[in-house]
């Protein structure tokens, strides 16, 4: 799991008056809305005696913690003590990590790290959600026991079409599927691929089929984002039609992931449509679902060594090297086996922006321990090999 990337930690509509407890990257945390509407994210964990904070209520513009009413701002400063009353003057270090919101295409994207702005991978432009005249939105939940990267590399494999998924190919027009062009970026590639897959089928009256004729050539767009394990998928069914597939893949934990999928098509945009088409994607994912959570391991190899790779795979290729990239050069990784071996013992935050400019508050909690990069851990082995 890598810190300094924006996730989706909710959807917008799910945060209303009261906090809301989420879990990203292994670590709890509460959303709540101030007055004036906006949304902040804390870690949910109260300094003072555990309690979460996700369990309390909103004060003003503070979450309360149910313990012992400490009032928490939208910055994580602990602004009143109850028991101490209105003239105790709170320390600095009173405060919790606090993490930047935005809030896009109906979902809660939180940053998660400490990177400063001008460092962070950029939350994925998705300009056609607000063009509601010439699409139809539908949006949709999905979990997986599967880790978030292992989900990602799935939806941009396109091969694993014609055998995953009856609706969008044919196993002996595999071969023919082919990669037109790849476009590779540092944290995000899109490649254009032309596919022969069977008629469309069903509807009143099986209206679906004028759709697209059987093998009709399909051009399939898959994109994958770094930031917010976004995989978005464009499907031209024909010169008219089109659908988008655009899902944020937020890793609960190491071997949890939770899918916010939005769905959009440019065709039959009656909401009387909507039960179909959410019926369609279920079926997609139930069917991946069934390969990814028997697929072993769950996480996906350190190296391409440990699986056979060919051509048609260097698509996702480019998605494993720039997550290596965060891993090994910026030493983004959390080191899970430690955080596991104090589990219940002790509390961990995920290290925020305010943290990295005030690290001398002496931070009640730890930050959470991460991989060293490699570039630091072959300066270890040579200081060991000089002594």
């Amino acid at each position: 799991m890598l810190i300094n990337l924006w996730y989706v930690a909710e959807w917008s509509d799910a945060v209303k008056d009261k906090p809301v407890k989420v879990k990203l990257l292994g670590q709890n945390f509460v959303l709540f809305r101030d007055r004036q509407g906006k949304v902040s994210c804390l870690s949910d964990v109260c300094l003072h005696r555990g309690g979460s904070l996700s369990g309390g209520r909103t004060v003003r513009d503070c979450v309360a913690c149910p313990y012992h009413g400490w009032q928490f701002n939208g910055d994580g400063k602990v602004e009143f003590i109850p028991s101490e009353g209105e003239d105790f003057q709170i320390p600095d270090r009173a405060r919790v990590d606090a993490y930047p919101t935005e809030e896009r295409y109906g979902m809660i994207w939180v940053f998660l790290g400490d990177a400063p702005e001008e460092e962070r991978i950029p939350i994925p432009e998705f300009p056609e959600y607000d063009d509601t005249e010439n699409w139809r939105a539908l949006h949709d939940n999905w979990e997986w026991k599967a880790e978030a990267a292992r989900v990602v590399e799935n939806g941009i494999d396109i091969a694993h079409a014609s055998f995953v998924h009856p609706m969008f190919g044919y196993e002996e027009t595999a071969q023919e599927n082919h990669i037109k062009k790849v476009e590779y970026h540092d944290y995000w590639a899109r490649s254009w691929n032309e596919q022969y897959p069977p008629e469309l089928t069903g509807g009143f009256l099986n209206w679906r089929k004028l759709i697209r004729s059987d093998r009709q050539p399909t051009e399939t767009i898959p994109t994958w984002y770094m930031s917010g394990m976004v995989v978005r998928i464009q499907i031209n069914l024909n010169a008219k039609m089109s659908l988008i597939m655009f899902d944020a893949n937020t890793p609960v934990d190491e071997h949890n992931t939770r899918t916010f999928a939005v769905q959009l098509r440019s065709f039959v945009k009656h909401p009387l449509f909507d039960a179909g088409s959410r019926k369609r994607l279920q079926k997609i994912f139930r069917e991946d679902q069934t390969i990814l959570e028997a697929a072993a391991p769950n996480y996906l190899p350190e190296t391409l060594a440990n699986e056979l790779s060919v051509k048609d795979d260097r698509f996702m290729s480019s998605f494993r090297r720039a997550r290596r990239t965060l891993i090994e050069e910026k030493g983004y990784q959390i080191d899970s086996a430690k955080v596991k071996a104090v589990e219940g013992r002790k509390s961990y935050a995920i290290p925020s922006p305010f943290r990295r400019e005030r690290s001398d508050l002496r931070w009640v909690m730890d930050a959470v321990p991460l991989v060293a990069p490699l570039t630091e851990k072959i300066k270890i082995v040579d200081q060991a090999e000089l002594s």
